[in-house]
């Protein structure tokens, strides 16, 4: 008899579809769409996930974005680092999007296409971004696809 148990299969299935891009007609805001679906739907929605642009910038400095992926980008070309900054910004968009969406999901998902506004959810988003700081820095740094040197760049 085994004491392990299966692991716990989600409850959602959540894809990136498209973003982070600017909002149109909202110069402050960008947003990311996903797809969800839940196990028992026989169809996903999309959700819209609006962020404010002065949000993604304090949680950038929480997490010290910046000063981390000048650490992470030491040994990559100079030419090169444009293209990585860019790409981790968006990633960075990304991932907090995707946490925004996790508070929206835990209070209660439809199984209907929405929005979620630039001012819901501020406060648990940020919350949840400062607890999974080191989390969101290492899936950053998975997707830049840099060759990992014998020492991993600090976290910060």
């Amino acid at each position: 008899m085994s004491l392990l148990s299966p692991p716990q299969i989600p409850l959602f299935r959540i894809t990136l579809f498209y973003g982070p891009e600017a909002v149109e007609g909202a110069s402050d805001s960008v947003h990311c769409v996903f797809n969800v679906k839940k196990r028992s739907w026989k169809g996903g929605v999309q959700v819209e996930v609006v962020m404010k642009r002065n949000q993604v910038e304090r949680l950038e400095g929480i997490l010290q974005h910046s000063s981390w992926l000048e650490v992470v980008l030491r040994g990559v070309s100079v030419e090169k680092q444009g293209s990585y900054r860019e790409k981790s910004h968006d990633l960075l968009v990304q991932l907090l999007c995707f946490h925004k969406l996790h508070a929206f999901i835990q209070q209660g998902i439809k199984q209907e296409n929405i929005q979620v506004s630039g001012d819901a959810l501020i406060a648990e988003t940020d919350e949840v971004v400062e607890r999974e700081a080191e989390e969101i820095k290492r899936q950053i740094f998975i997707e830049l696809d840099l060759v990992e040197t014998e020492e991993r760049p600090p976290s910060q």
